[in-house]
């Protein structure tokens, strides 16, 4: 799926994600909290593992090894949220593929989404209470188009060192996952979820997590979602026409 190509701005940003001081397990707006906009229904965008290997002269993404990590975490985010009773629904590449106007949709999405993603990260991500962050009109017809509360976005980056990249850098294995919840009514980011600060070494090790991925992706993701709020009760009532909606799918499509 073209979330590979999206994706090269993650890789670019990999690095600054990871000096980033966030120390919280989840920012989220009040309302969130409170349960005025917590979703029951969400869809998640294909998730995606962008894997590093960082050598002594260049650093090269590893695409086949990163596409492995992806489904894991896809499963991993899933059982998380279903757990706290969410519905939910993990789009995956296969199924975007055979739609082209779903393709579309998802692409714009994935693409706001990620010039959202390197707002927060370069800012305080505490500004995610103040309703600052408005993801726009394409999370908005997606949302509709897939007939669910919010939309969700999960991204996991790893980036080993080889023995001689180690040796200069002094680092081993570091990784963040980040998941994001978007509601579909307002685009705005409802929930951002990081790993604690403290427990980000726990996973420190490209080989254990190659040796078992589900586990140790399975362990990311229970400790980034660790403050997850059980799911709303019910989903939300969508009216039988909504104009403004299918306008925007129609302007979308368009372009």
């Amino acid at each position: 799926m073209s979330r590979i190509r999206v994706s090269r701005m993650v890789v670019a940003g990999a690095a600054v994600l990871l000096m980033q001081p966030v120390f919280a397990g989840m920012h989220a707006t009040k309302e969130f909290e409170a349960g005025d906009t917590r979703p029951k229904t969400v869809a998640f965008l294909p998730p995606h593992a962008t894997l590093i290997k960082r050598k002594v002269i260049k650093a090269e993404e590893q695409i086949e090894e990163g596409a492995e990590l992806s489904r894991f975490l896809a499963t991993s985010v899933k059982n998380e949220f279903a757990k706290q009773g969410y519905v939910v629904r993990m789009l995956t590449p296969d199924e975007v593929n055979a739609n082209r106007d779903l393709q579309e949709l998802v692409l714009d999405a994935d693409r706001r989404y990620i010039e959202l993603l390197n707002q927060v990260r370069l800012k305080l991500p505490k500004q995610i209470a103040a309703r600052r962050y408005q993801a726009g009109d394409e999370m908005r017809v997606l949302a509709s188009r897939l007939g669910v509360d919010a939309i969700g976005f999960a991204d996991l980056v790893m980036i080993a060192s080889a023995p001689g990249a180690l040796f200069l850098s002094g680092s081993g294995t570091q990784q963040m996952l980040t998941v994001s919840v978007i509601d579909g009514g307002t685009a705005t980011i409802e929930a951002y979820f990081v790993p604690p600060a403290l427990r980000r070494g726990a996973f420190t090790g490209y080989e254990a997590v190659m040796a078992d991925p589900a586990g140790k992706i399975g362990e990311m993701a229970g400790l980034t979602l660790r403050d997850l709020p059980p799911a709303a009760a019910a989903a939300r009532t969508r009216p039988e026409n909504d104009s403004d909606v299918v306008s925007d799918v129609e302007s979308l499509l368009k372009k």
